[in-house]
Order: structure tokens, then C-alpha cells, then sequence
């Protein structure tokens, strides 16, 4: 799972590829084919918010996290796979905070 973190990160940057956390995305292809548009990771699956309810952003996630805190402002840490350490900070309306 690092391997492909680290993979669509790098294609994203040798691409150009320059939206930031919270906009609003749209992933092509699947696999090693997978085009996306965000500096970071376009997440595109129904990830679960802190209150259980399960929503799918297809948004721009940001830099990885661990606590609210390691985010910018209007923006907060949630968990968008099941590996507590891949946690990424991202819009906080996403999960209505």
C-alpha cells in the first residue's frame, strides 16, 4: 500500500499535477494506469468519518497525518483507508466538522 502511496504521488508531481487538499477531483484509469489530479491523492472511495457515517469525498487529501493539529487550518486528519497510519489531512466539512 506504501508502494502505491508513494507511486501516484511521484507520477502526480512528474506530472504536473498541482491541486491542493479539498479541491474537488476526478481519478482516471485504475491501477498503473491511474491518472490523478491532485498534488497529493485524489480520494475517490468511501472512506469512514470519526462518528461511523461513511461518505466519499472525491476530493484532494493532503499531507499525512496523525492528530488534527499536524493540519492547516480548515482542514483535519481523517482516517481514508484502513491503516490508522495513512491518515491524511483533508477538508473537515467532509465528516461535517
Amino acid at each position: 500500500m506504501r508502494l502505491l502511496a508513494l507511486t501516484l504521488a511521484l507520477t502526480s508531481t512528474l506530472l504536473g499535477c498541482e491541486k491542493l487538499a479539498g479541491e474537488p477531483c476526478e481519478v482516471s484509469g485504475d491501477g498503473f494506469t491511474r491518472r490523478d489530479p491532485c498534488s497529493q491523492v485524489c480520494v475517490d472511495w468511501a472512506i469512514t468519518c470519526p462518528d461511523g457515517r461513511e461518505v466519499t469525498p472525491d476530493e484532494c487529501a493532503g499531507l499525512h497525518c496523525s492528530v488534527d493539529e499536524d493540519c492547516p487550518e480548515g482542514l483535519s486528519c481523517l482516517q481514508i483507508d484502513s491503516v490508522p497510519a495513512n491518515a491524511r489531512c483533508m477538508r473537515a466539512e467532509v465528516c461535517g466538522g
